[in-house]
């Protein structure tokens, strides 16, 4: 089902629906992601140590988003996404911000509601007993520790989650759409592309391809519901509750693990290539998305 501010959204697109501009898109995304956001990395880590957000441990491997710093680093540098996003949605495609999120108080109303909703199901899911492997998961922050960096954290997660759906839902999503007049190709096109940007450094073999199936899915998830709203408002509040509870409780110690109360210290390889563990993850993602449409009531 697609609303009709959706609708306006893709009509929006059609004013310069040319395929070749998808392609000028994902190259200004590609350039910010292999230039401009580096450079960013590098000019706060060599003004302050604290926030290097690429380190290296004693046996040479790289490790991201290991300290609070590196990590807030690493989160608020998105925002250079959103400014380049909002730049070529203007000069390339003539679209304004309203085009690429929808209507500002369809989005805000969404996103409260599907937020609110969010927390609720995470709750739900922190309290159940799962049984986890505590042998594999450290201390890393008291209770005091872990609140004082949660704002830090908030701001950081909220630069993220709105730089990648107003890039790839608001955007490029509705930009393919315009141009191939495809609600489907548009979906499972930007999804694609959203995934691919999330190839694992850190795993190996066939268990490196579920974290990039896994974001397909998701994208695919989050293209469904801006879809169905007409806004950006319901993918943001599912990515930031997503990304919330995988970086602030027990993030893997190598990975964006900067404000987590615990870390990890188990094998990603084999946690990526359980079968119960990727059934979970699946079926939790069907239920969010579920309980997003109840939200929105769509």
């Amino acid at each position: 089902m697609k609303s009709d501010a959706y609708a306006d959204m893709i009509r929006s697109a059609q004013r310069r629906p040319e395929f070749w501009r998808v392609f000028v898109i994902l190259g200004g995304g590609l350039a910010v992601g292999l230039f401009a956001t580096p450079l960013f990395f590098l000019t706060l880590g060599s003004a302050d140590p604290a926030l290097h957000a690429i380190t290296v441990d004693p046996s040479g491997q790289p490790r991201v988003g290991v300290t609070p710093g590196g990590l807030f680093v690493v989160l608020s540098g998105f925002a250079i996404l959103i400014v380049v996003t909002v730049m070529l949605a203007e000069r390339l495609t003539a679209r304004t911000l309203r085009d690429i999120t929808g209507p500002s108080p369809l989005m805000r109303s969404d996103f409260w509601v599907t937020l609110k909703w969010m927390i609720g199901l995470l709750a739900v899911m922190l309290i159940l007993p799962w049984g986890a492997d505590t042998q594999v998961v450290d201390a890393q922050y008291d209770i005091g520790q872990w609140l004082f960096w949660v704002p830090f954290a908030l701001i950081g997660l909220m630069a993220q989650v709105l730089a990648e759906e107003l890039f790839f839902r608001g955007y490029l999503q509705t930009q393919i759409t315009g141009a191939t007049k495809s609600y489907a190709f548009g979906i499972l096109g930007s999804a694609f592309l959203f995934g691919v940007g999330h190839v694992s450094p850190v795993v190996d073999g066939v268990a490196g391809y579920f974290p990039v199936v896994w974001a397909i899915c998701f994208g695919v998830v989050a293209g469904d519901l801006t879809a169905r709203s007409g806004s950006i408002g319901p993918a943001v509040a599912l990515h930031l509750v997503n990304n919330f509870a995988a970086m602030m409780f027990a993030p893997h110690k190598d990975v964006l693990s900067g404000f987590g109360m615990w870390v990890s210290s188990a094998d990603l390889g084999g946690l990526y290539s359980d079968p119960l563990i990727i059934l979970h993850e699946f079926l939790f993602l069907a239920v969010t998305w579920l309980v997003a449409r109840v939200a929105i009531r769509r």
